[in-house]
């Protein structure tokens, strides 16, 4: 479906430090947007199991469900008639006489007549993943892995490998390289062909890497700073999602508020980015541990943010660690994007073309809240509670309930 980005979901982490001993862990995240929009429910368990001091196993299995309402371009005047619905149609097949980016239905004869309007959508993901990782006899690690996920009209397989290598004996410092494939296909609406908006499986291939170091400066602050690609090919677009373009059919130079029609989300097949991602971890006491962060991205659809913030770890007591987070971002939009919400709102008869909110330009605030209770002995359960805006006016929220069990 890729109606929402599903990795949100996943970055969505509890409160959980990292466990270097084997256990086992079942969390629940549930996502919602506001105004009615999308709702998302994560179910995963994990699996953690060293074999020896060399050898570790993980695997991964998750079911998310997603329904809701997906915000799309439609027209709001009523057909008066059976006349009207044929001039409709009539005004249609001109547009797509001088265009194929027209979709087939959906015009309405006045520009002011179009609204963004809410489609119901619902659909289920179902995904595994499993790891293996090496330890040397110098203790570097080396790691492949795996991973599927399946939806109704969306699947991915995706293969991964990362080493980590440590510059001397005392492991103050240490490189990384890693390197991932995704081999998915989207199941899209195709381009107006014969007299019809089909549905055809598209491929989508995603290969990205990145390159860290690790710095440890002294036995309470260190620092992990890395450097990250990616490259996107095949079919880019969300076809879920509608824009507006301005067809002269009547070829007199000018646009009319009749030469207005829906148009398919149009982006390039390609899309190559990077960035840098810098992160400090800093003891200030044994209880209290800060975690900043920045993060630059850039690509080559005109997009570039800068996200900066942190988290915070707070040992209240042997039992219970409460984890405040704040994060600000700012995007500079795709050069294809028009605000669904400006006065220029329409695009040319062809050419790439998008309103989707996320690749436009905007600023957001993010805040969470978590908080780690040990349970007993091996047992912690794991909480956390967030909420996101942007300036553009969406907001979304969620929260997610965990548990860990090491053994």
């Amino acid at each position: 479906m890729k109606k929402i980005p599903l990795t949100l979901l996943g970055a969505a982490a509890v409160a959980n430090p990292a466990l270097a001993e084997d256990h086992i862990s079942q969390h629940y995240l549930n996502y919602e947007e506001y105004d009615g929009r999308v709702k998302a429910g994560d179910h995963v368990i994990s699996f953690e199991k060293s074999i020896g001091l060399d050898w570790t196993i993980n695997a991964e299995i998750g079911y998310d469900s997603v329904s809701g309402a997906s915000p799309s371009w439609g027209p709001t005047t009523p057909i008066s008639g059976p006349s009207d619905a044929v001039n409709r149609a009539t005004a249609t097949e001109s547009a797509q006489g001088k265009t194929d980016e027209v979709i087939r239905k959906g015009y309405d004869p006045h520009a002011s007549g179009y609204q963004v309007q809410k489609y119901e959508l619902e659909d289920t993901r179902k995904s595994v993943a499993a790891s293996l990782t090496y330890r040397d006899e110098l203790r570097n690690e080396w790691t492949i892995g795996q991973n599927f996920s399946r939806e109704e009209d969306y699947e991915s397989l995706g293969v991964n490998g990362k080493a980590l290598i440590f510059a001397d004996s005392q492991k103050n410092r240490s490189y990384s390289v890693g390197v991932s494939m995704l081999f998915d296909k989207t199941l899209a609406f195709q381009k107006f062909e014969n007299n019809t908006n089909a549905q055809d499986w598209e491929n989508i291939f995603t290969g990205s890497v990145e390159a860290g170091l690790s710095q440890v400066f002294s036995p309470n602050y260190y620092m992990v700073f890395t450097g990250y690609a990616g490259y996107r090919q095949g079919y880019l677009s969300n076809h879920y999602l509608t824009v507006l373009r301005e067809v002269d059919i009547n070829d007199d130079g000018q646009i009319g508020s009749d030469e207005v029609f829906l148009g398919q989300d149009s982006r390039p097949d390609q899309r190559l980015s990077g960035g840098v991602n810098i992160q400090a971890f800093w003891a200030m006491t044994d209880s209290l541990t800060i975690r900043p962060r920045y993060k630059w991205f850039q690509d080559d659809w005109g997009v570039q943010s800068h996200q900066i913030g942190g988290k915070l770890s707070w040992k209240l007591t042997n039992w219970f660690t409460l984890a405040p987070g704040y994060f600000w971002y700012t995007q500079d939009g795709a050069d294809f994007f028009r605000d669904p919400n400006s006065a220029d709102k329409t695009f040319a008869a062809t050419g790439y073309a998008t309103s989707d909110l996320r690749l436009g330009d905007y600023t957001a605030n993010a805040y969470e809240l978590g908080g780690s209770f040990k349970v007993y002995k091996g047992l912690s359960v794991n909480l956390l509670g967030a909420y996101y805006e942007q300036s553009n006016g969406f907001k979304a929220k969620w929260w997610a309930i965990g548990a860990s069990y090491a053994f």
